[in-house]
């Protein structure tokens, strides 16, 4: 089994204020946790949910604050970071509208988990993210949704020329990913070997996804 990238006791304590928070407000999950929702590969330390205006209001009394030069807020429940992508708010710093991904989810043990199609995409969106160790984390995140989610590239192709998306945040990032994610193998599948075959299998079911896009 893979090697988990997060401590166990802060990822059981963000999974447990997940749980409780999909009983208390509505929103769609993305980040970590959604990544592992469709993987069930590596947990999450903290929880980034999409919502909107009207679910903001649940975090006034823990706190709110804004990441530095994002359209991102952010608070603190008991020792755990939520990150909250907020609709037309944090649209700026995101690949789509949050409204679309309000409307474009998976219902995963009971919680509306973004499609790993749009979840692709948001984490590739984290290309140029200056925090190296969550840069390693989205690496890893990104090859695993290619390795183990059942996600279709074709419709993942369709959102990139919708929403123009370039192409250094989209299947060259993706290609990039899984070259720098033979160093990490160890966190997304058992052995050097597996990582290698699955990694040309995904490298060749991207170019065939994206022939004409690649000018391949």
């Amino acid at each position: 089994m893979p090697k988990q990238f997060w401590n166990r006791e802060n990822t059981e304590k963000s999974l447990a204020l997940l749980g409780r928070l999909s009983k208390e407000i509505d929103f769609v999950l993305i980040g970590g946790w959604a990544v592992y929702m469709h993987t069930k590969a590596q947990r999450s330390e903290d929880v980034d949910i999409a919502i909107g205006y009207d679910s903001l209001s649940y975090f006034s009394k823990y706190g709110i604050e804004e990441y530095e030069g994002l359209h991102i807020k952010h608070t603190n429940v008991e020792g755990t970071v939520v990150d909250l992508f907020i609709e037309e708010y944090a649209d700026p710093d995101l690949p789509m509208p949050v409204r679309d991904i309000l409307g474009n989810y998976d219902t995963v043990t009971g919680i509306r988990v973004a499609s790993s199609e749009v979840l692709v995409l948001l984490k590739l969106w984290g290309y140029f993210r200056p925090d190296e160790v969550k840069r390693r984390k989205d690496i890893i995140d990104v090859v695993s949704l290619l390795f183990y989610a059942n996600m279709d590239l074709e419709v993942v192709r369709r959102y990139i020329s919708r929403y123009r998306i370039e192409r250094r945040k989209s299947t060259d990032a993706m290609l990039e990913y899984l070259d720098t994610g033979e160093t990490l193998w160890e966190f997304i599948t058992d052995t050097k070997e597996e990582y290698a075959r699955l990694k040309e299998r995904a490298k060749r079911d991207i170019k065939k996804a994206f022939h004409q896009d690649m000018g391949a």
